[in-house]
């Protein structure tokens, strides 16, 4: 029976609600609340990057190419790692990083030096952290610790919850308009020259180096006009209102501190012999590469969308619907074929209605996201499977990545270990001549809430190899194609994969038990999906 109350009661409820959860976070956050009279100086990238070692190499590299710029994938996780360390290491001016996410971990810190000896060679050093993790304000502390050409700013930050679980909790209860819009780039740019661009974060499993689980992902070594673009894009978020400094919610360290963590930082780095991360720096000729412009790129017009860092979305932004299947216009381009890599697909039904389009066109579209064994999202997964059959009846072809490959069933070696258990890559290619990379999902969350930047690439060369990877990722032994049922005349889904030579069909989502297909069941009726 439904509880009936007066308006009056219930705003008196409203009001006591509010004041439990204001009583609550104060207790919470303790000495944890931020401060907004925090000087913030504004700084832009240098302009005369021809005066670096990096600007006067990849000048010499470009001259064939006028008005292009240069890529590289970086698919494996070792190669995404070293890419950002040398570039840490050949910087002369300014290193400007870019992150959602970092880990409390082997690599973060291992980068964490290679940033720290930079700013003792003279360079000035930003970077930029979304504060959705609490785990960023320890590297963000440490960081600004280290060195004073270390600046620190926090995205769209909680000011009162700090690092308490609870405290942001209740923060988020009560602000939650304001925090639900999170900072989901990822950028690493050196002398306004060189970047890695794409969609990993920073630790352990975004580099092959967990050694449970590692993400499969895909990130672009760049050069050229476009790491201009990325260095606009970096200094509008950087000199944004919602870019508060480190320095609002805690104390400069003093010279004890910054000791105590440099020594840390250089121990680590000496007692990890023997350890892949390591080994990797050790054996690596990238930065002899990145010096005398020798590494192998291909060359193409590029183009940077990103979200503007001030702009509340509403609805779908001008921006992200350039780089998701919500883009009419985007997708009447696409002559014969569209790939899409994302670990979470939520399509809306507008873009839905455009994958069916293609297909009537007789345009191939295939899909390439996780499983629900593979996925680290079963909130997300849930919003995925209520369209699988929607997706499949109009011809869209739907590959799910299998978690753990063992030996038969490993990886391709371009993805990295075979340890990797989830998909975590954003991507997108039409008919193998252009492609999208960058941190956009295809999900409600990166078209309504969250900020997000890609490249569109116009290039047979990179586009053909991103396509390879699609074809290596949706191949029988490393992932299950969905089919309908209805083929051998019954309702319902299938799953196929190879197993011990042949192809193995199963009713039932492969790899899991009862009770997680139950959880994802309940977050699919509980969850409203522009929530996913």
């Amino acid at each position: 029976m439904a509880l009936n109350l007066p308006s009056c009661c219930l705003g008196w409820l409203r009001i006591t609600l509010a004041a439990a959860l204001w009583l609550l976070l104060t207790m919470t956050s303790g000495c944890a609340t931020g401060r907004l009279d925090v000087p913030r100086v504004p700084s832009r990238a240098i302009v005369n990057v021809e005066r670096t070692t990096l600007g006067r190499a990849f000048a010499e590299q470009a001259a064939p190419y006028p008005g292009m710029s240069g890529f590289q994938v970086l698919a494996s996780g070792h190669a995404a790692f070293v890419a950002r360390a040398a570039l840490a290491d050949a910087t002369e001016r300014t290193l400007d990083l870019q992150y959602y996410s970092v880990g409390d971990d082997l690599t973060t810190d291992l980068l964490l030096l290679r940033i720290l000896a930079a700013a003792e060679r003279g360079v000035r050093v930003r970077i930029l952290l979304d504060d959705i993790d609490a785990r960023t304000r320890s590297f963000a502390r440490r960081a600004i610790a280290a060195h004073s050409a270390i600046q620190v700013r926090l995205f769209n930050p909680f000011f009162s919850g700090g690092t308490s679980s609870l405290g942001r909790l209740s923060e988020f209860v009560l602000d939650g308009a304001r925090l639900n819009r999170r900072m989901h780039n990822k950028l690493w740019v050196a002398d306004n020259v060189a970047a890695v661009v794409g969609s990993r974060n920073l630790g352990d499993e975004y580099f092959d180096a967990n050694v449970a689980s590692n993400f499969a992902d895909v990130d672009l070594l760049g050069a050229g006009p476009i790491v201009k673009e990325l260095s606009h894009a970096f200094d509008a978020y950087w000199n944004s209102a919602a870019a508060i400094p480190m320095e609002a919610f805690t104390e400069r360290p003093d010279a004890a501190e910054g000791e105590r963590v440099r020594q840390s930082l250089r121990m680590r780095a000496a007692n990890c012999h023997g350890l892949a991360p390591c080994d990797w720096l050790a054996q690596d000729s990238l930065l002899g590469a990145l010096r005398s412009a020798t590494v192998q790129l291909s060359w193409g017009r590029a183009q940077l969308t990103y979200d503007q860092p001030d702009e509340q979305k509403r609805g779908v932004a001008s921006g992200v619907e350039h780089g998701s299947i919500d883009d009419r216009e985007g997708g009447s381009r696409t002559a014969a074929e569209l790939l899409i890599m994302s670990p979470y697909f939520v399509p809306s039904e507008d873009g839905i209605r455009h994958l069916a389009e293609m297909r009537e066109r007789g345009v191939r579209v295939a899909v390439l996201t996780n499983s629900l064994a593979s996925t680290d999202s079963p909130a997300a997964h849930a919003g995925y499977a209520r369209h699988r059959m929607e997706l499949l009846r109009n011809g869209v072809e739907l590959f799910e990545m299998r978690p753990r490959p063992d030996v038969q069933h490993r990886l391709p070696h371009r993805w990295g270990r075979a340890s990797a258990a989830s998909f975590h890559a954003k991507v997108i290619v039409q008919d193998r001549v252009r492609a999208l990379v960058g941190s956009l999902n295809q999900d409600p969350r990166s078209r309504l809430h969250n900020t997000e930047a890609w490249i569109t690439v116009d290039s047979v060369e990179l586009a053909g190899e991103l396509a390879a990877l699609f074809d290596e990722g949706a191949d029988p032994h490393h992932a299950f194609e969905v089919a309908r049922r209805e083929a051998r005349g019954e309702a319902g889904l299938e799953w196929r994969a190879e197993e011990g030579g042949k192809i193995v069909t199963h009713d039932v989502e492969p790899m899991t038990d009862l009770g997680l297909r139950v959880w994802r069941g309940i977050l699919g009726v509980l969850l409203p999906e522009h929530m996913l």
